[in-house]
């Protein structure tokens, strides 16, 4: 007895063939697209999100701005600038235009760690203007030992009211609610605020546009350089001004954008050097950055923020945000 087995003819072993290459080909071509799709999202998510947190910090610092000193700069020009040449050097920030030469903001920040840090502000804000002197004058309410120990440890012990640091904190003051006495001119040493008297000439170097104080006692302040003053009810405790740096490192387009903290324009620093020649401290927020813009208007401040990531060759994802600080 003959037992026969029945096989696969060839045409049929064929057509098989040509369906598994079928069905391969549209898989591979499934997977290549979800893997592709992944990617993509992948890079939009991490770009969206870094570009979200970094405009949320920078906001943030912006939100503590002590009007009148926001200012864009030409990191094209040499250090210090000139305070006369608008055009050239520097522009205050609602008068910026379309140039860009100038890609800098710069500003100065009130001092809120130490105002919020306790149950009661440890700076009140408040001069008693009346019994003030050319030297000194009172603050009702504050308390300056707690507030020279927390300035000194957010600077380093660089800042210190005491006078014990290499350099001292400042008073801005102003004559009535968000309106101050000092943004019609402007000075490197000032970022913007410097005085505007009929009686008294600008940039005088008789006059201080930013008065740098110690501390007599927790209600007392005193002014160590012999210069006139306009001393008014309100004033904001500043310790540092900030700057928002992008720099091109390879020439591609692409910025990092670095924050410049932690310095004192009326000590005599700048956002590149400080007084003593060391370097400005500065922290990296985001790399390759395609788009850094920023404008005020109307006590509004706006900046606009673009990322970009590479996912191959010459693609790229990007992300934009916008923010505004109303203040």
């Amino acid at each position: 007895m003959i037992n026969i087995k029945r096989a696969f003819s060839l045409i049929e072993v064929i057509f098989v063939l040509i369906i598994l290459g079928i069905v391969a080909s549209i898989s591979s071509q499934i997977i290549v697209q979800v893997y592709e799709n992944y990617i993509t999202q992948k890079a939009l998510y991490n770009t969206t999100t870094k570009t979200e947190l970094v405009a949320t910090q920078i906001v943030n610092r912006l939100s503590y701005v002590v009007d009148g000193t926001t200012v864009t700069k030409n990191l094209n020009t040499p250090l210090p600038y000139n305070a006369t040449n608008e055009n050239l050097n520097w522009r205050k920030l609602t008068n910026i235009i379309t140039d860009n030469n100038f890609t800098t903001v710069e500003w100065i920040g009130y001092d809120n760690d130490s105002f919020s840090a306790g149950a009661t502000p440890f700076w009140s804000g408040v001069a008693n203007y009346k019994t003030a002197t050319k030297n000194s004058f009172s603050s009702p309410g504050s308390t300056f030992s707690s507030v020279n120990t927390i300035i000194g440890n957010l600077s380093g012990g660089r800042v210190k009211l005491d006078g014990t640091g290499t350099g001292l904190p400042a008073i801005v003051f102003r004559e009535e609610a968000k309106k101050y006495s000092y943004t019609l001119d402007y000075s490197p040493a000032c970022m913007g605020l410097v005085l505007n008297d009929n009686n008294i000439t600008p940039f005088d170097n008789n006059v201080s546009c930013i008065s740098r104080v110690s501390m007599i006692d927790d209600t007392n302040l005193s002014f160590p350089d012999a210069k006139a003053k306009i001393v008014t009810e309100r004033y904001k405790l500043v310790w540092s001004a900030y700057a928002l740096i992008p720099i091109d490192p390879d020439g591609d387009g692409l910025f990092d954008l670095y924050l410049h903290y932690n310095y004192q324009p009326w000590n005599g620093d700048n956002f590149s050097k400080r007084a003593d020649g060391t370097t400005t401290p500065r922290s990296l927020l985001i790399r390759d950055v395609s788009v850094f813009k920023f404008t005020e208007n109307g006590g509004v401040l706006q900046l606009k923020l673009c990322a970009t990531e590479n996912i191959g060759e010459d693609f790229g994802v990007s992300s934009c945000k916008e923010k505004a600080v109303i203040r």
